[in-house]
């Protein structure tokens, strides 16, 4: 074994873990059979983004994860675990020794190998991991491995309050970010805004009013909506309006845009191909001038359209009374279809990440799409409760969806796109969860106190 020694791992490492990679190292032995005691050397390469392969009969590379290419100074113990059919598992831990290694393993020859790598901190717990499938037949090989945040990770399960509201009984319900900056955004108007995650200003303009009830980024605009109820005559209207601030200046908030006289207020908004696309009741707006102008889409068969998103070219919206699903590439024409879902079941919320569309159930069932047509049913996140629970929010970052749920709050992470779900309650019900994303290198969440007198709060996850 030998270990490459780069020096002293500088900047936020914390934020970075390195892709793994596998590559052949037995002389002259590159794209033909390997013999002897019937293994294949490998050899594998951990940290360093400039690192390169030799030539190799098989290459792969596992889905990307938003992490760089350091080992974290948080990581001291490096495990791979070699399985496969006939084989016993094999296991071989190293120590870290810089922000680059270089380990060779013995794999017993054969097809259908699964190559483990799990990056422990100092109690040995894993922090990142990452595996894939290899053949390793005889013949030398190249894999790429990119580790992603492990469930396990303790920083999930430490979360503290950053920032507040300035306003008493106010509450932050949700989150954007874009060209460096995250917003938050709740009732009364209030608003706060970080570069960093960590250190909030308040921004709260004078100008709106009511509650922000939904916020998107797009076109180095964010875009914020607030909703109010007319009844001058029976039975009453609703009017929407589109504050937007641009994102070298996001104290200054301006009345965008208004849609009157919709029966419903919108519920969500979602930015994709230079549209904003607005929701709710059985209405879908989309604008391409930031909120300027708006105009009715086509779309039937919905009654309470709750929440949108945009991926692999085209929205994504979820009807919460009902189990029909709504899509369209351009926020004009929609087509309608029903999931086919148990008639004590509909839809709640939708998000996008990985190349899937992921939609939760009333009951807390989960089902990915990467269309938005077809559908596959993945495991419930419910089940870790005990009982049926439905989703407010859905979300993607750091290769996890997640989700928050409303009664009781809780969040749910799953890092193999809804295969299986790790169950987070950093405050044990002190805060209403309302939203969360991960940025900067960190997952960050909005709500509020529970206790009086209560304000809206920003939470921040440990550093991963």
């Amino acid at each position: 074994m030998k270990t490459t020694l780069p020096g002293k791992i500088t900047g936020r490492t914390a934020l970075a873990l390195a892709g793994i990679l596998l590559a052949a190292a037995l002389a002259g032995c590159t794209g033909s059979a390997v013999t002897g005691g019937g293994t294949t050397a490998v050899t594998v390469t951990i940290g360093g983004a400039g690192s390169s392969a030799a030539s190799a009969a098989v290459s792969s590379r596992s889905t990307p994860r938003p992490l760089a290419a350091a080992i974290p100074s948080t990581v001291t113990l490096i495990r791979f675990t070699i399985s496969g059919a006939g084989i016993d598992n094999i296991v071989q831990t190293v120590p870290v020794t810089g922000a680059t290694m270089t380990v060779t393993l013995q794999v017993p020859s054969g097809p259908g190998r699964t190559i483990l790598v799990e990056a422990l901190d100092s109690d040995g717990t894993p922090r990142y991991s990452g595996s894939t499938l290899v053949d390793a037949s005889g013949f030398a090989l190249a894999v790429t491995i990119d580790m992603a945040i492990d469930p396990a990770n303790p920083a999930l399960q430490s979360w503290g309050v950053v920032a507040s509201t300035v306003t008493m009984a106010a509450t932050l319900n949700r989150l954007a970010a874009g060209d460096g900056i995250v917003i938050a955004a709740g009732s009364m108007g209030e608003i706060l805004s970080s570069t960093t995650g960590d250190s909030w200003t308040s921004l709260t303009p004078g100008n709106i009013s009511g509650d922000i009830t939904a916020l998107a980024f797009g076109n180095n605009t964010f875009l914020a909506m607030t909703s109010s109820f007319v009844a001058t005559s029976a039975p009453g209207y609703w009017t929407n309006h589109f504050f937007g601030a641009t994102s070298d200046n996001v104290a200054n908030w301006t009345l965008r845009g208004s849609v009157p006289g919709i029966a419903s207020p919108f519920s969500d908004i979602a930015f994709g191909a230079g549209t904003f696309v607005a929701v709710g009741g059985n209405n879908a707006f989309h604008s391409q001038d930031n909120g300027a102008t708006w105009s009715p889409g086509t779309v039937s068969g919905v009654s309470f359209l709750s929440g949108v998103a945009y991926g692999n070219g085209r929205f994504v919206s979820v009807d919460a009374a009902s189990d029909n699903v709504a899509v369209s590439a351009n926020g004009s024409t929609w087509t309608t279809a029903a999931m086919g879902l148990t008639s004590a079941e509909t839809l709640q919320s939708v998000g996008f990440g990985g190349g899937l569309f992921l939609v939760t159930t009333s009951t807390g069932d989960v089902y990915t799409s990467p269309d938005g047509v077809s559908w596959t049913k993945r495991t419930r996140f419910a089940e870790l409760s005990g009982m049926d629970m439905s989703a407010i929010r859905t979300s993607y970052g750091a290769g996890a969806f997640l989700v928050v749920t409303g009664s009781p709050t809780q969040m749910f992470f799953s890092f193999d796109s809804g295969g299986s779900w790790t169950s987070i309650d950093p405050f044990g019900g002190s805060y209403s969860i309302e939203d969360v994303l991960y940025w900067n290198g960190a997952f960050i969440g909005v709500g509020g106190e529970f206790a009086y007198p209560a304000y809206g709060v920003v939470f921040r996850s440990g550093e991963l």
